[in-house]
């Protein structure tokens, strides 16, 4: 299992190298926090996520992936860009945003898609200190879920008993479904969040302090904390 592991991550980061871009050639961190916002309110406006507005009012933070690419035919797989923002449970507040890179052997929503957009509904303190983490390996590190969708999601919003650290929802193509992302590996982008703050600053420094401060993630905050 150690070594299925080691190879695992061994193929996210050569993913990682042959999708992400590097922050000087890449649409930049304003732009991957834009299409996170479109991401968030694409979901949002669908009935079929009925249950992720409760989900999203109540969680402990959540990861969003406006772009996850499929991998050319040398390597199979998909990796994008990410950001991480943390709630505050007292407040409700959200906090700034911090960068990831995501890639995975097999995300597992919709065999075929050339791209995929992912929200993950982190639920729990453990699965919020995990994310904090220099690598975090999904499944392994943190409990994951499709979270429940259509007719499943509508019976899901009278109930309160949701277990797992995390429940993942995408899109592909146009299509809604609940996914998995059992095995995806998210790794932390500091570079990104240096470009994006002016000045090198950790994930945990975003998400539980209050230097980094950036006023063009207003509108995804915003949007994360209308949600009730």
């Amino acid at each position: 299992m150690m070594l299925f592991r080691q190879g695992m991550a061994g193929l996210v980061v050569l993913l990682l190298l042959q999708i992400c871009p590097s922050p000087a050639l890449a649409d930049g961190e304003q732009g991957v926090v834009e299409d996170a916002r479109a991401t968030v309110a694409e979901l949002l406006a669908d009935p079929d996520f009925s249950n992720l507005h409760g989900l999203l009012a109540r969680a402990h933070g959540a990861v969003i992936v406006p772009q996850l690419y499929k991998a050319g035919f040398i390597i199979g797989g998909e990796a994008g860009r990410a950001v991480i923002l943390a709630r505050d449970p007292n407040s409700g507040a959200w906090s700034h945003p911090a960068f990831m890179d995501m890639a995975s052997a097999s995300i597992g929503l919709q065999i075929g898609a050339a791209e995929t957009q992912l929200v993950l509904v982190i639920m729990t303190d453990a699965g919020m200190e995990a994310m904090l983490s220099d690598k975090i390996e999904v499944g392994a590190d943190a409990s994951v879920a499709a979270g429940p969708i259509g007719a499943a999601a509508k019976a899901a919003t009278t109930s309160t008993e949701f277990n797992e650290d995390i429940y993942a929802y995408g899109t592909s193509e146009g299509l809604f479904a609940g996914v998995s992302v059992e095995g995806a590996i998210l790794i932390p982008d500091q570079d990104a969040n240096h470009s994006f703050y002016g000045e090198p600053v950790t994930t945990r420094e975003i998400l539980q302090g209050d230097e980094a401060w950036n006023p063009r993630a207003d509108g995804l905050r915003e949007l994360l904390e209308s949600v009730i």
